[in-house]
């Protein structure tokens, strides 16, 4: 249907109007037809006053669980891409770690289908091996025209292998995604420090994060081609990952939100939400995150939405799942960040830049452009609890607080949720 959108400030500096108060009207094809600072005259199937909330290009992110297939309790395609959709995503792409595994062209489809005409856009990663053993190789050239946007693996950690898998991918310039995490080093539960010490919980230390994270580096200055590390956390990370795109090397990463937000003392009273992985870190750690994300380091800002059911967070700490439900939370999240870095830095890590990383085209707010935007309010305020929480699952530290960051919704070609 055509739209009218009335008083939104535009926020996007590669556009003309960047700063500016304007009013879109979008015809019923979903093409931005007219641009104005003035009263557009125009009769549009539906008017919306936004009240000088701003726009961005529509926000994308990097890493979510949406659960589908296997794990429908926690989440599904529908619910995620609800959730999504409601948290201002236009784009998300989804892990490979479902149950089965995606690795062939049905379990593509299968994401496609169930997603399809959704209001935001899903891409599907696919698993670099056989059941995600880190044995054999899956067919990538073929998962790559199925649709696979890029390829990553839960237990990877032949080095032959990857090495393989990097030269492979040159074929197509495919991206494989690295999460850095050395098995023997990760079977902890939180941060090692002196939190770890003080609860008596066994601790995943941050070389082993470090230590995957200088192997892969090391195998693509022998094999040229494209890594992304997802999930980094360390200042370690940082540092390695400066000084190989100093050196050249086509390496980007992405950070959790929650890990710019949350240091390792919020586990001192046993919150089981507060397990994630990669772990809460020390304050230095966070440090140097901001740090890396203001002189470009960290590209990209992910949710890392992981959602668990009651009864995988309801027990013991050293028993429970990680993860956190973060796609609801994580606007404002980024408003709470946006008070030590500007909050211009942080859009490029959620709009141009992931696009710029998977090849995917990134949108313009200007006439004639398929309308692809994010409506926010940085002053607005919401509370969070059962009511208002889209998803499935519960397991958010945020729960039953009220929060500052509203997003009035999307709008994604001809489709929107702005009411």
């Amino acid at each position: 249907m055509s739209l009218l959108l009335n008083s939104l400030v535009v926020s996007d500096s590669r556009s003309k109007y960047h700063n500016s108060s304007v009013n879109i009207f979008i015809s019923s094809d979903g093409k931005i037809k007219k641009i104005s600072k003035k009263k557009i005259n125009v009769k549009a199937k539906k008017t919306i006053d936004l009240d000088s909330c701003k726009l961005s290009a529509g926000w994308v992110d990097f890493s979510s669980n949406f659960c589908d297939p296997g794990y429908e309790y926690k989440e599904d395609l529908i619910s995620g891409v609800s959730v999504a959709s409601s948290s201002g995503f236009t784009e998300v792409v989804i892990n490979h770690n479902t149950h089965p595994v995606i690795q062939n062209k049905n379990d593509i489809s299968y994401i496609k289908n169930k997603s399809l005409n959704s209001l935001c856009s899903v891409y599907p990663t696919a698993s670099v091996t056989k059941n995600s053993m880190g044995v054999q190789m899956n067919d990538l050239i073929d998962l790559h025209h199925s649709g696979a946007i890029a390829f990553c693996d839960s237990n990877l950690q032949n080095s032959e292998l990857i090495l393989n898998v990097l030269i492979y991918l040159k074929q197509f310039n495919g991206l494989y995604i690295s999460k850095p995490k050395e098995p023997y080093l990760s079977n902890g539960v939180v941060n090692d420090g002196l939190n770890s010490n003080t609860l008596g919980l066994k601790s995943i230390p941050n070389i082993s994060e470090s230590i995957i994270i200088e192997r892969d580096i090391s195998l693509l200055k022998y094999s040229g081609g494209r890594i992304h590390f997802s999930g980094i956390s360390t200042k370690e990370a940082v540092d390695l990952i400066r000084k190989a795109k100093k050196s050249g090397l086509d390496v980007t990463c992405d950070v959790p939100i929650y890990n710019l937000l949350l240091d390792d003392e919020k586990i001192l009273d046993f919150n089981t939400n507060f397990k994630v992985y990669p772990p809460l870190r020390s304050q230095s750690d966070i440090d140097e995150l901001l740090r890396g994300l203001e002189d470009g380091t960290i590209d990209v800002i992910s949710s890392h939405h992981q959602p668990q059911d009651i009864d995988s967070k309801n027990c013991e700490f050293e028993k429970a799942s990680f993860g956190i439900i973060s796609l609801q939370t994580f606007y404002s999240n980024l408003v709470e960040i946006s008070r030590k870095i500007p909050f211009e830095i942080l859009a490029e890590k959620i709009t141009k830049n992931p696009r710029n990383i998977l090849g995917i085209k990134n949108p313009e707010i200007k006439e004639g452009s398929i309308a692809c935007f994010t409506v926010f309010d940085e002053m607005g305020s919401w509370d969070y609890n059962d009511s208002t929480n889209q998803s499935k699952s519960k397991n958010s530290p945020w729960m039953d607080w009220s929060l500052r960051g509203k997003v009035r919704g999307v709008v994604n070609g001809n489709k929107t949720n702005i009411i």
